[in-house]
């Protein structure tokens, strides 16, 4: 069926959301997409602050309703919640979650930097490995992050170089707590079927 006649307007459809608006949001460009999510730039006028907004692919919301008891929107709410309260310099901070005309949406800081596997993408192409010291660096932000996590009864569930921003101040910065398992749902859990990706 067409997704938008029960997700919202077109734009979902398009994929594309920039010069639109999400809530308080101006969206301004793409930035990345995964496998659940879009990610995007986007301005809050009235706080003057750049932001990163994730927005979630409609369709896994569709294909998750027809199949879990729990409905999409309170377990977006419930992970969303959890990963806000989370406040640690090695993972990203959430400033907001909405729902906007039936597009999910988070709000992130906004982290100036690149990916752990572009950088160690440019470092094959150029022939050459992170240097030790730095290796040990982000290992050890990583294990911090996830420690903190953890205590805060929060998992991850998709770890790899794709969800660790490197920071220009050097810091390893973890991204996209909870995403897998508001998709996965509470199946995949108790099952122990293995969540997030092969990466």
């Amino acid at each position: 069926g067409d997704e938008t006649t029960q997700i919202g307007r077109s734009r979902v459809r398009s994929f594309s959301l920039e010069g639109q608006t999400l809530g308080k949001y101006r969206v301004l460009e793409p930035l990345g997409r995964g496998g659940m999510a879009r990610v995007y730039r986007a301005y809050h006028p009235q706080l003057d602050r750049y932001v990163a907004i994730k927005v979630m692919r409609a369709d896994l919301m569709l294909d998750d309703a027809t199949t879990e008891s729990e409905s999409w929107t309170s377990r977006f709410r419930r992970e969303a919640q959890a990963v806000a309260r989370l406040r640690h310099p090695h993972i990203v901070q959430v400033f907001d979650f909405d729902v906007d005309d039936g597009v999910y949406f988070m709000v992130m800081e906004l982290l100036e930097g690149d990916t752990l596997k572009a950088r160690l993408n440019q470092c094959r192409l150029r022939n050459e490995c992170i240097k030790p010291g730095e290796a040990v660096r982000i290992v050890q932000d990583v294990l911090d992050g996830l420690s903190y996590a953890h205590a805060a009864g929060v998992l991850h569930r998709d770890i790899k170089p794709g969800n660790i921003m490197l920071t220009r101040s050097g810091q390893a910065v973890i991204t996209d707590f909870g995403i897998a398992q508001i998709v996965g749902g509470t199946r995949h859990t108790l099952s122990g079927a293995l969540m997030g990706t092969l990466n």
